[in-house]
């Protein structure tokens, strides 16, 4: 009875993120999320997927939202591709592979502009380890941390739009100087040509605000970040409690790009619908939050429009069958949402993870 209990509970850890890069940590910037992890089995592997697809269609400043008179929009999927191999009962390996989609309508050239990018976002090869364990009967508690490293093999290309000398407080009015609102060309180091567009705030020719740029859309980030974390999961009976964190230390990647490093937590409480020696179905209710800072570039300098801090609440679903197949599906909404300067915030978010034990 005691090593089912082991299994009687999933351990879930979704960032976002996401992710691969974008203005909300939760998408973007949580390039890691652990998907999902169960206590490891020694000599199993594991196989799975994760989607996190993202709606930002709310524009704020500073915390306050403003009239999104131009309908733009960000849809954002990411999916991430896992492998796992459990070393013992204590240690496992993961490889994350992000595969990411987004649609957009943001301001070009004063104008609005549809478009679309996708690819391959930034792997990460991330270990785990259960330093405390505890089961007797249905009381389980267990601890679990975990590191890694995410690789720059995304395509960061669209970072390029923010390596415009002229990015500055868009409150600037001056047009006169060379920190104003003209446009060029900026080119990555693969000779690609891109257009820069004005970063936030206000076109003065047009009236038109640009809330979606280079940093939301880009694939990757350039860079070799490490994301540690820690993941504390109790249960009583049929009622289960779970808190995660994982904080990532950034480095600066293209275009002297760097992101700020990062929080991404949650905590969720619920009870087992369904508790049998080999199934078990829970509802819970689950409360996440993200938070980051400015993100900054070549010589240091802030990008004001780059700081999020949100707090997101939604059900979850999380069920195991026959100790092999574990699937979690999650819907988040934001609660309390602050930002920096002007940026597209999010309206909701859906999760859902698929894995199989082998």
């Amino acid at each position: 009875m005691k090593s089912l209990s082991m299994r009687h509970f999933t351990a879930l850890a979704l960032s976002c993120v996401f992710g691969a890069g974008s203005a909300q940590a939760c998408d973007v910037c949580g390039i890691y999320s652990a998907m999902q992890f169960e206590n490891p089995i020694g000599g199993s592997f594991r196989l799975g997927a994760s989607e996190q697809f993202t709606y930002l269609d709310k524009i704020q400043r500073d915390g306050h939202y403003v009239e999104n008179v131009d309908h733009q929009f960000l849809k954002s999927s990411v999916t991430q591709v896992l492998g796992q191999y459990d070393l013992n009962d204590s240690t496992a390996f993961q490889l994350v592979l992000p595969v990411v989609a987004r649609d957009y309508r943001r301001i070009e050239d004063g104008a609005p502009a549809t478009g679309s990018t996708s690819g391959i976002g930034d792997i990460s090869l991330i270990a785990h380890y259960v330093p405390l364990q505890y089961a007797e009967g249905r009381n389980i508690f267990r601890l679990r941390v975990f590191g890694g490293v995410e690789l720059p093999t995304g395509d960061a290309h669209l970072l390029g739009e923010e390596a415009i000398p002229h990015h500055a407080d868009p409150s600037d009015e001056d047009d006169g100087d060379s920190h104003g609102d003209e446009e060029f060309d900026s080119h990555d180091d693969d000779g690609m040509s891109h257009h820069s567009l004005k970063h936030g705030g206000m076109d003065h020719e047009s009236g038109a605000v640009n809330a979606i740029h280079g940093h939301d859309l880009a694939l990757g980030s350039g860079s070799w970040d490490f994301p540690l974390g820690t993941g504390l999961i109790a249960q009583r009976g049929k009622y289960v409690a779970q808190a995660d964190a994982q904080y990532t230390i950034r480095t600066e990647g293209a275009y002297s790009y760097q992101y700020a490093n990062d929080w991404v937590w949650s905590t969720s409480v619920g009870r087992y619908l369904l508790l049998t020696d080999d199934s078990q179905v829970s509802l819970r209710a689950r409360l996440s939050g993200q938070y980051k800072g400015k993100d900054t570039g070549q010589g240091g300098v802030d990008y004001p429009d780059t700081a999020f801090n949100g707090k997101f609440i939604g059900p979850e679903l999380t069920a195991l069958f026959n100790h092999a197949w574990l699937g979690v599906l999650g819907w988040d909404v934001p609660i309390d949402v602050n930002n920096s300067d002007l940026q597209i915030t999010p309206s909701w978010r859906l999760r859902a993870a698929l894995t199989y034990r082998f």
